[in-house]
């Protein structure tokens, strides 16, 4: 079966995709933040052929923003959520957003650095999942609980799934230099959090692949492109260790055409 959706991937050269401050000049106002953070997104809507304000981001639980659901909370997008002027400013309280192909143009997608964002098409139903599966997201088994939700909510068949894994930090260069507090899932990181010498290498991709071959998937695409390394995307672990010009937020989405 033919893909009905288009994956896309912003970087470096497309702008921050963030209203964070701490990714514009001191002097920067708030409101200046947000007519630039539009800015980018309508270029970035021209560029690959949707509104760019028609864009969903969950609003996903972390230690510091204080939101409480389930580990694995799905929402559905409905009428309901498509009936604003800016998608971006509704807040969805989740860890999986999941759109049905009757909802064209309508992108949903998820800020990342360095963490993967995990799609997951039913080519067969028409409906596609995505999820944001940083490391400790992993560790909870968000890659399972995404394909999980789509079994559940739309009774979508493991042959009829198609997942897309977007380009990371892949583990040559995701390196800790002690075992990461975040790893409490044991069987999550066997073999994932590999130690060389003192440093510690984190392979998040593999760890998902394993969690949804569990259920049975087969076909599976990753981004070959390492965002630690690669010229094109931002990345906070190589701004952290002192590339500037990785400073920023990159963007993963799809919608169905």
């Amino acid at each position: 079966m033919e893909s009905k959706i288009k994956i896309f991937e912003s970087g470096i050269a497309e702008g921050v995709m963030s209203k964070n401050k701490k990714f514009y000049p001191e002097e920067t106002t708030e409101e200046q933040i947000n007519e630039l953070f539009l800015q980018v997104r309508i270029n970035l809507g021209k560029k690959y052929g949707f509104d760019g304000r028609k864009i969903f981001q969950a609003l996903q639980k972390t230690d510091q923003n204080n939101i409480e659901y389930p580990d694995g909370m799905y929402h559905v997008i409905n009428e309901n959520d498509i009936d604003n002027d800016d998608l971006w400013e509704v807040k969805i309280p989740a860890d999986i957003l999941i759109i049905s192909e009757k909802h064209k143009n309508v992108v949903v997608g998820n800020q990342m650095a360095d963490c993967p964002i995990l799609i997951v098409e039913d080519r067969k139903q028409g409906v596609t999942a995505l999820s944001h599966c940083g490391a400790p997201y992993i560790d909870r088994l968000l890659p399972y609980q995404t394909i999980e939700a789509l079994i559940k909510e739309c009774k979508s068949n493991p042959n009829d799934l198609y997942v897309y894994i977007g380009s990371c930090a892949k583990k040559e260069n995701f390196i800790y230099d002690r075992y990461p507090l975040w790893a409490k899932n044991q069987e999550v990181w066997d073999e994932y959090i590999i130690q060389n010498g003192e440093d510690y290498h984190i392979d998040m991709v593999g760890a998902m692949i394993k969690q949804i071959k569990n259920l049975n998937i087969s076909n599976i695409e990753v981004s070959a492109e390492d965002t630690i390394t690669n010229e094109k995307h931002y990345s906070h672990s190589a701004a952290y260790k002192g590339n500037n010009n990785k400073k920023g937020q990159n963007f993963v989405g799809f919608f169905y055409k």
